[in-house]
């Protein structure tokens, strides 16, 4: 597995490569022409944690080269140069698979592994109907808690939210006034908020931008063989939005993992790893 660069609209992207093959020599795709399969991490998350299921999946699908990549603003890659949404993020992805396959003298379509943010990106090409990129689509898809369906705010949210309001006033006093980064942070963990607390200036506004979009009509757009992964105790990503995806995308395989949370691809790895395996090989 080797972390690699790449130049996409002027930024250095980040990017993990590995092929399943039996020397481990040759890691480009160009080097045995693999079918390439792009992996799309969440929110908050990195190349890196794809690491676990990479591990498996190399061993146990053939003629694949596995790329998983650091969107702008996480891991190693620059940020944007401003707040983006996930118009930005969709159009720099098409740009970022243009810019693979030009290096590596490729055409033929793709498979995509997503979790999270990373189906908010795939939902919004769908929408988009690849416009920005090269003519190779993805012909296999994989959504791992795959986000992207806005939710109205919950009875939790809302109480909390008047709270913030009211407890910001009283913060105001000069006495309490350096208590009140801890006050803050405990509402964020009360909220589940901590993506937000966690971003600050562009990060934060690209945040703000990529929450606020419904993707949910954009869900009709997608006929490829669809393989949808969820964990039914998943507090982000809540587990009927599985249930709605299954339901729009006609013919798609749904798997809920009793016991699973979010972040399935790392806590139920064997189990993830042999879906994908039966998935990909049909």
């Amino acid at each position: 597995m080797k972390e690699k660069y790449i130049q996409v609209g002027g930024r250095k992207v980040a990017y993990l490569s590995v092929s399943s093959h039996s020397n481990d020599k040759a890691t480009s795709p160009h080097a045995q022409k693999h079918k390439i399969v792009f992996l799309l991490h969440g929110w908050g998350g990195s190349k890196e944690s794809w690491t676990p299921l990479l591990d498996k999946l190399v061993t146990e699908l053939v003629g694949k080269t596995f790329i998983a990549v650091d969107f702008p603003g996480f891991g190693d890659s620059e940020e944007p140069p401003h707040g983006w949404n996930v118009e930005d993020y969709a159009r720099w992805f098409e740009h970022f698979v243009a810019a693979i396959y030009k290096e590596n003298g490729l055409s033929e379509d793709y498979e995509v592994i997503v979790h999270s943010f990373g189906g908010r990106v795939l939902l919004k090409l769908f929408a988009n109907n690849f416009r920005h990129g090269v003519a190779a689509r993805p012909d296999r898809l994989v959504l791992i808690a795959a986000a992207g369906v806005k939710h109205g705010k919950s009875l939790r949210v809302r109480v909390a939210g008047a709270a913030a309001r009211a407890g910001k006033a009283v913060m105001n006093w000069p006495v309490l006034r350096r208590l009140a980064p801890l006050a803050q942070k405990i509402l964020y963990k009360a909220l589940r908020t901590h993506d937000y607390e966690k971003t600050s200036g562009v990060m934060r506004e690209t945040f703000l931008k990529v929450i606020d979009e419904d993707l949910r009509n954009s869900i009709l757009e997608i006929h490829r063989p669809t393989l949808i992964i969820w964990g039914d105790r998943d507090s982000y990503v809540p587990v009927k939005d599985a249930y709605l995806m299954h339901k729009e995308i006609s013919g798609s395989e749904l798997h809920i993992i009793e016991g699973g949370k979010h972040g399935i691809h790392k806590t139920h790895t064997d189990l993830v790893a042999n879906l994908v395996r039966k998935f990909i090989n049909k």
